[in-house]
Order: C-alpha cells, then structure tokens, then sequence
C-alpha cells in the first residue's frame, strides 16, 4: 500500500457515504432516510413494544412477561444475526465499484525482489468482506452471552411463598 491508496480512501468516503444513503432508497426516490424509518418502525413494534409489555407484567404474568421478552428477544436476533449482515454483503457487493481498490483493497501482494510480488490473496476485497461478517457475528455472540449471563443475574426467579432456596441443583 502506498501514500496514494490513503489519499484515494479520503476521496472515496464521500462517494460511500451517498451510496450508503441511497442504499436505503431502492425505489430511488430521494428519500434515503426510508432504510431508518423501517429500522425505527422495526425496533418500536417487534423489539420495543414486547419489551414493555415483558416489563410491566414481570412477576405478575410470568408466561405473558416470558413470551413478549422471547419474542422481543427474537426480533434482535434476527437483525443481528441476520438483517444486518445480510445488508452489508448486499451493500458491498452492489457498491463494489465505488468500493474496490478505493475503501477495499482487492488483493495483497508481497514484494520478494527483482520486480516480483507474491500474491497472497487476490480476491482480498471478498475476503475482507466475509471477515466483517465473521467478526461481526463473533462480538454478537459475545455480547449475547454477556447478556444472557446479565439478565439472568438481574432477574432471578422469584421463589414461591414459604419456598426455601435449595443448597444444590437438580431435580427433586
């Protein structure tokens, strides 16, 4: 990589900037902001609503307050695990040549002398891609764990009247 690839990047980002605009306005009408009206109208009705409704019935209708929260729960899955990696494939490849060479390199050589290079990865700009997704995918496993582990720990189940907290697990 030389200095003329960063001073390309730099030029490149406004271009990436309008096409991520115009990537949540399909029907090219102007109206990029559309793709966060869908993300808002998402978050409020499938994952928002659910988690108040899970909220304000907790430990007063257990299975209503458990099934909005899996519910809620659901809908974060799918835009993490799949949604929003799904758009950035689609994004990238469909902006590709606003993307290659300019923001993504497309391959990596090594110099090894005498004017010749070893190419370690030639179809880099794809590979650079699915690592997003990978790494993606890996802190969202993460933070899922995290806060499963969180939840848990918050909002213990309640004990029963008169019922006495058990030294050992299992079965009675």
């Amino acid at each position: 990589m030389s200095l003329s690839w960063f001073v390309e990047f730099f030029r490149a980002l406004p271009e990436a900037f309008r096409a991520l605009y115009q990537f949540g306005d399909p029907s090219n009408v102007g109206n990029g902001w559309w793709g966060f009206v869908i993300v808002a109208i998402w978050g409020v009705f499938i994952i928002g609503l659910p988690l108040a409704v899970a909220h304000f019935t907790y430990q007063k209708r257990e299975w209503v307050s458990a099934s909005m929260g899996a519910v809620a729960g659901m809908g974060v899955l799918v835009w993490v695990f799949g949604i929003v990696p799904s758009a950035w494939i689609y994004f990238v490849d469909s902006n590709k040549e606003i993307l290659e060479d300019r923001i993504i390199p497309t391959s990596l050589r090594i110099p090894v002398g005498g004017g010749n290079y070893l190419d370690v990865a030639t179809d880099l700009y794809q590979v650079l891609r699915d690592l997003v997704v990978v790494g993606w995918h890996l802190v969202a496993i993460g933070a899922l764990f995290w806060a499963a582990v969180t939840v848990q720990r918050r909002l213990p189940k309640p004990l029963a009247p008169g019922e006495e907290r058990r030294e050992s697990g299992g079965y009675r």
